[in-house]
């Protein structure tokens, strides 16, 4: 059983080991493989790294400020200590504009919409659901109502003055400060990371209901484009697509104006505006797609540099749906398509940053607006071994033969300066503040309206709005925040499963469940720091679900088969210990097994030997086969006595019952309950023998011997066969009192010892010997316990009487001693006691004992 507990475990931790390697693997350089096959389970435990990833990532990096500044009129209906805890990441331009907008508070219609609901709350309105009842109760108290929105706007706007102190207060005490440099965002806690180089032009839902028209009118992207132009924006980037010219009434339509403008814009080589299109794969109808590149796009080509042509990215087809416009082609705007697919769980992870069409290679919006906005080519290489990358400034880009990239995101929302369209179409060409917030930048304009349904299931958000994808991108690659190459991710992933099994496993071999637990917690979060701190920092995407996975079910599963064993060999423990321990005594045992110490403890015990009287003889009378029915009667019967008593059966040997109390556990008072066993089996031997007279079979009669003390308690044996059994000069007193039991005519001899603990209220005897029992030069008392049938029991005079008298024998007063034993034998002449000490007053009458001559002692000079 062990050797297949030890196979099991190995070969658990192997297989558990091996699956997570596979998986590792698997996460990292099959990703389309897994596309491909449509093999789900590994598709969905791929997706559970990933998960847990995202969440080390959400935790880890200053994504977002958790600053409560987009609607901080909310926090008015708080109380003011809500103020630290909703404003603890903020830095100090927000706080500006948190306060900046509880200053205005009173202008906005929210505020009115406070005051109503604070006052009807006063005027007991808010719990009637009856409209018509709630109006004609307030035309009733319209003077009372009036004079509680007066009170309430009044406490709201000194409510309003003490939280602009306390945010100005929590200013000045804040340290938080923003930085464009991302490195100092990751490691100085203070800094929050905000771009310096891409802002944001929202077509928010205040835009579309200022402009009042979906799509936005042509005429209001020239006017942006032109505003941007006298801003001083570099880049325009259009995460909008232009399939379709407008409908125009007049002379010159809106789609001239609008290419007219961005032609002005370009007029420059340092300003570029980008239009979007979408790439495809080379399925359905070629209608969908054009079979040749249109000439528009050979402009945006990226050079390149291949090892092998028949290695290279797959392929993809341009859009025909998609398309630019021919009018705003010809402003000769730069290009670039817009779409990536999400991850089998619909997470966006990777960018797509480059597509294959017809062996050109061509940029993403987020690779173009990069090198529009630096004027530099970012050079794509593909090696003859599959590995894909670009050069930027020295360092590489890792791509997969897919064109995509993992998306390092470095800010969202809260890390971009954002501003409506309609503010920036509103507002004067010389506006001051404009051309502070766009001067230089790289600009993009996309939709943040919850009606354009253009939001993506991020790692950093769940809906986050698409353009935020390319934005990232742009400035990951400013940044040059890149990932590392995944072979080095599946490295260091390998290393930290390989360490930490190792650890584990070397642990487990010391058998300490305690020690396994924390040394299973240390390594998990020992890991983790290291990740948080350095790997995931520098950009390494490690695979620590799986390391994890290994080390917690690996540990759980050597614990499984471990607690498998325990219980296994605990159903043996209790087999075997079932056979000579008491039930009882046994489930005590296994519960509380500190209890239970083996190998020749000392320990203070109780021993029981029982006999059959003449056993030889009967036996000679009886076939084997009854002589077997006869004995596993009697057997079976004291056998449960002993159990039901506590009691430990030590062995048979023959027709004879060796057994303890006190071992293996300490149960108490043995001395009591081994002495209720004897009675008892003293007790039920009358019923046995009225069986045995049935059938026909000889009667029963048996001699018991108790004594208690001190004696090695274990297992006791050789390596391969031992026994559970007690050993001492105690247990050999036991067995010469079992053996005097014929000698003076009892069931049962107690020596001194027992005597001495024994209840006297409970259990009634009496003294009739002091006995140097062979082996033993200091007498011992030996005592008859008597039991309900007893003579003496019966009759309580008789047992006074032989006490009085033995008490005499004891004093040497031999003639009253014969007088009262003779009484005795005369009344109960089998009794073998009375009529041994009648006889020995005799002797001692006869022949009186010299000087020195101890007559209370006899002397046993056999066994």
């Amino acid at each position: 059983m062990k050797f297949l507990s030890r196979f099991l475990r190995v070969l658990g931790v192997i297989f558990i080991t091996l699956f997570s390697i596979y998986s590792i693997y698997l996460g990292a350089f099959g990703r389309d493989v897994l596309k491909e096959k449509g093999d789900e389970f590994f598709m969905f435990i791929s997706t559970l790294e990933s998960a847990f990833y995202d969440w080390r990532l959400q935790t880890h990096l200053p994504f977002n400020d958790k600053c409560y500044s987009e609607t901080p009129e909310e926090l008015i209906t708080g109380d003011i200590s809500i103020l630290k805890e909703n404003t603890a990441h903020c830095t100090q331009e927000k706080y500006d504009h948190i306060i900046e907008r509880f200053r205005k508070i009173h202008e906005t219609d929210y505020f009115e919409y406070i005051v109503q609901n604070e006052a009807e709350k006063t005027f007991g309105y808010q719990d009637i659901f009856d409209i018509n009842e709630k109006e004609k109760l307030k035309k009733k108290n319209i003077e009372r109502d009036k004079k509680i929105v007066l009170d309430v706007r009044k406490k709201l706007r000194e409510k309003q003055e003490i939280f602009i102190a306390k945010l100005l207060e929590l200013k000045h005490s804040n340290p938080n400060k923003f930085t464009g440099n991302l490195k100092e965002a990751l490691t100085d806690p203070n800094k929050r990371f905000l771009s310096e180089h891409v802002v944001l032009v929202e077509v928010d839902d205040a835009s579309l209901e200022a402009i009042n028209s979906w799509p936005i009118p042509r005429e209001n992207w020239t006017t942006l484009v032109n505003n941007l132009d006298s801003y001083g924006a570099k880049v325009i980037a259009y995460d909008v697509l232009f399939p379709e010219e407008s409908q125009s009434c007049g002379e010159v339509s809106a789609d001239d104006l609008f290419a007219k403008a961005i032609a002005n814009f370009q007029s420059t080589d340092e300003k570029q505006v980008i239009l979007s299109y979408s790439v495809q794969q080379d399925e359905g109808s070629s209608d969908d797609y054009f079979e040749e590149i249109p000439e528009e796009m050979f402009v945006n080509i990226i050079m390149s540099k291949q090892d092998d042509d028949k290695i290279t990215l797959r392929e993809k087809k341009i859009s025909k749906h998609n398309w630019p416009i021919q009018k705003l082609l010809n402003a000769e705007p730069h290009l670039a398509y817009l779409n990536s697919k999400e991850d089998s769980d619909g997470v966006f992870r990777h960018y797509s940053l480059v597509s294959n069409v017809d062996t050109l290679f061509f940029p993403s919006l987020g690779l173009q607006a990069y090198t529009s906005a630096l004027g530099q080519e970012a050079e794509l290489e593909i090696k003859n071994t599959g590995e894909a990358y670009f050069n930027i400034n020295n360092k590489k880009l890792h791509i997969t033969l897919s064109g995509e990239t993992k998306l390092r995101w470095v800010g969202f929302k809260g890390n971009f300066k954002t501003i409506s369209l309609y503010k920036v179409i509103g507002a004067d060409k010389d506006d001051s503040k404009m051309k502070e917030f766009f001067k230089d930048k790289i600009v993009y304009i996309g939709s943040t309206a919850l009606g354009a349904h253009d939001f993506r299931n991020t790692p950093v958000d769940t809906k986050l709005p698409g353009v935020y994808a390319h934005m990232n991108m742009t400035e990951m690659l400013i940044q040059e925040h890149f990932y590392k190459p995944i072979f080095e991710s599946f490295k260091y992933s390998l290393l930290f499963l390989i360490v930490s099994m190792s650890i584990l496993m070397i642990t487990m071999l010391f058998g300490s469940a305690i020690l396994d637990l924390i040394v299973l917690t240390g390594i998990v979060l020992a890991m983790y720091a290291i990740d948080y701190y350095y790997f995931l920092p520098e950009g390494y995407s490690l695979y620590l679900f799986f390391v994890f996975f290994s080390c917690i079910v690996s540990y759980s599963f050597i614990t499984f088969i471990n607690f498998n064993q325990a219980s296994n060999e605990k159903k043996q423990i209790k087999g075997a210990f079932s056979r000579y321990v008491a039930p009882s005594i046994v489930d005590d045992m296994l519960s509380n097994p500190e209890k239970l110490k083996v190998g020749g403890e000392k320990k203070d015990i109780t021993c029981l030997f029982s006999d059959v009287r003449d056993f030889t003889s009967i036996s000679e009378k009886l076939s084997a086969s009854e002589l077997a029915s006869a004995l596993n009667r009697y057997m079976g019967e004291m056998t449960d006595i002993v159990f039901a008593t506590n009691g430990t059966l030590d062995k048979y040997i023959g027709d004879a019952i060796v057994a303890f109390w006190g071992a293996p556990l300490d149960i108490g008072d043995h001395v009591n309950q081994a002495m209720d066993a004897a009675v008892k089996m003293l007790e039920a031997l009358p019923a046995i023998n009225k069986e045995f007279n049935e059938k026909g079979l000889p009667e029963f009669e048996i001699g018991l011997g108790l004594n208690s003390g001190e004696c090695s308690v274990g297992n006791m044996g050789s390596d391969q066969i031992f026994a559970y059994t007690a050993l001492g000069d105690n247990m050999n007193l036991g067995a010469r009192l079992e053996s005097l039991c014929k000698h003076y005519g009892a069931q049962i001899l107690i020596s001194e010892y027992t005597y001495e603990k024994m209840d006297l209220t409970k259990f009634t005897s009496r003294l009739i010997d002091r006995v140097k029992v062979k082996g033993k030069t200091q007498p011992v008392g030996v005592y008859e316990v008597l039991y309900s049938y007893h003579d003496f029991m019966i009759n309580q005079d008789s047992l006074t009487t032989f006490k009085e008298a033995y008490q005499e024998f004891l004093d040497g007063k031999f003639e009253e001693a014969k007088t009262k034993f003779q009484q005795l034998v005369a009344k109960h002449p089998e009794d073998k006691a009375s009529n041994r000490l009648l006889e020995a007053c005799e002797q001692w009458i006869e022949t009186p004992p010299k000087e020195g001559e101890d007559w209370t002692i006899t002397t046993m000079t056999m066994k």
